[in-house]
């Protein structure tokens, strides 16, 4: 897991062959303020979905992992936490769906977390569980988010 602000993007483009690309979107989509809902960036190597949500607690959310995809996870407004876990040693609580690239986790203990606040993100790569949308200081925000999923 890494977290960073948008001015440090270039730092991960040697992830993935298509990271520039998309946090060029990333960028894109925060300067022209694109609307809720899905973009195809570069096919099924890259897309992404805007949303927006309220935060809830921490025992409201669930781990999710996924084994072919990278996602990043760029707050344009608000302030939330990140949990995050090795996925090696979170227990499955929904068998993974690879039509979705995606299966839950439950059990977690000694979680690392990261508060992601506007302008900054979280990479998450197949190894890492993640519980995204979780308030801070027990006080529920509105977020809105970019999601860009990057195949591996």
């Amino acid at each position: 897991m890494i977290f960073d602000n948008l001015e440090n993007c270039e730092l991960y483009y040697d992830l993935n062959k298509n990271m520039n690309i998309a946090f060029d979107f990333i960028k894109e989509a925060v300067e022209k303020n694109y609307d809720i809902g899905r973009y195809e960036i570069l096919g099924t190597d890259v897309f992404a979905f805007i949303q927006e949500y309220t935060t809830k607690p921490s025992c409201e959310g669930m781990y999710e992992g996924h084994k072919n995809y990278i996602d990043i996870q760029y707050i344009v407004s608000g302030t939330e936490i990140i949990e995050v876990y090795d996925i090696n040693k979170g227990k499955v609580k929904v068998k993974y769906d690879s039509t979705k690239d995606i299966g839950f986790y439950h059990d977690i203990e000694k979680a690392s977390f990261g508060v992601v606040e506007s302008n900054e993100y979280g990479i998450f790569l197949p190894k890492d569980l993640h519980k995204p949308g979780i308030s801070f200081g027990n006080v529920t925000e509105k977020i809105k988010k970019i999601v860009v999923k990057v195949k591996v």
